[in-house]
């Protein structure tokens, strides 16, 4: 590949770099999407539920099974305004995997509403969890995963838009792949979360002066286990002080240029939206797009 072919494909990368409204707290969901229209983002990540917080404050969503045809309408004009639109589904107190019916098939049915209403908005890709079941191993209840990730497959390829399952559970990096693998859809892939393998590291690596470069091999492992398969990226940063992820991107340990560059290579066509929690919000956000693109910019170098 020519250093031509790269930088356009760097470039390409950077006009789908985007921002998930949880990254905005404590504003309705017009005026988190104004501001990051306003900041230059072309691509917004809407939550597909309401009425939770995170450490910066309360989150603007919407539960897509509730929505009336006037509140999708106006759903609909807020992500007007983007070139590329995403979805994170329910995943607090959302349990498909509960042996408890009622809770599964409720749950289930809220992911479900998520890719369907989310592919009627334009979304090219729902980010969902795979909640673990309490008490129980993976490979206990491990083919029901596969079975409902086929099926929701199946109901994301008839809308044109991929699920993905983010960075976390399966905790082991070569077990989540193989989950993703074997799930076997085209339209089933990774969204990897640059910061989720935090707990792979012991405390005492986690304050050493190797965690940077420790937690680098990991994400590239995570990376080249997955292939083809990853579909989606959410990008922030961990701060070095209490190794606490979703900082601003560029003020903690990541370097994430060996990582853009393979991504590059693999002419990685999704989405990279950042998930941040910082009290500076939209100053953060600012930063984070600046840095991020020339972290990309870089790669292609």
């Amino acid at each position: 590949m020519t250093a031509g072919e790269m930088a356009a494909r760097a470039e390409a990368l950077i006009a789908r770099v985007g921002f998930n409204t949880a990254s905005l707290p404590n504003r309705p969901l017009a005026e988190a999407a104004r501001i990051g229209r306003e900041l230059g983002f072309t691509g917004i990540e809407i939550l597909a539920f309401a009425d939770y917080r995170h450490s910066q404050g309360d989150l603007a969503g919407a539960y897509f099974d509730r929505l009336s045809a006037e509140a999708r309408a106006l759903l609909g004009e807020v992500v007007s305004g983007f070139e590329h639109v995403s979805i994170h589904a329910p995943f607090w107190e959302i349990a498909p995997f509960s042996p408890n019916p009622g809770i599964r098939e409720e749950s289930r049915r809220q992911l479900r509403a998520s890719v369907a209403v989310g592919a009627s908005l334009g979304a090219s890709t729902i980010t969902t969890h795979v909640t673990p079941r309490p008490s129980y191993e993976l490979a206990e209840y491990r083919d029901d995963v596969l079975a409902f990730y086929r099926e929701l497959g199946e109901v994301a390829a008839g809308g044109g838009v991929t699920v993905t399952i983010e960075t976390g559970f399966p905790r082991e990096i070569e077990e989540f792949a193989a989950l993703i693998h074997d799930i076997d859809r085209p339209a089933v892939g990774a969204n990897i979360d640059v910061g989720h393998l935090r707990a792979l590291l012991t405390p005492e690596q986690q304050r050493s002066a190797e965690a940077a470069a420790l937690y680098a091999d990991l994400l590239m492992r995570h990376v080249r286990s997955l292939g083809a398969k990853v579909f989606h990226l959410h990008v922030h940063d961990i701060r070095a002080s209490d190794f606490r992820d979703h900082r601003e991107f560029g003020a903690g340990i990541l370097d994430l240029t060996p990582i853009f560059r393979r991504l590059l290579e693999s002419d990685y066509g999704g989405l990279a939206n950042f998930e941040l929690e910082e009290p500076d919000d939209v100053e953060a956000l600012a930063r984070s797009r600046e840095r991020l693109a020339a972290v990309i910019r870089a790669a292609a170098g």
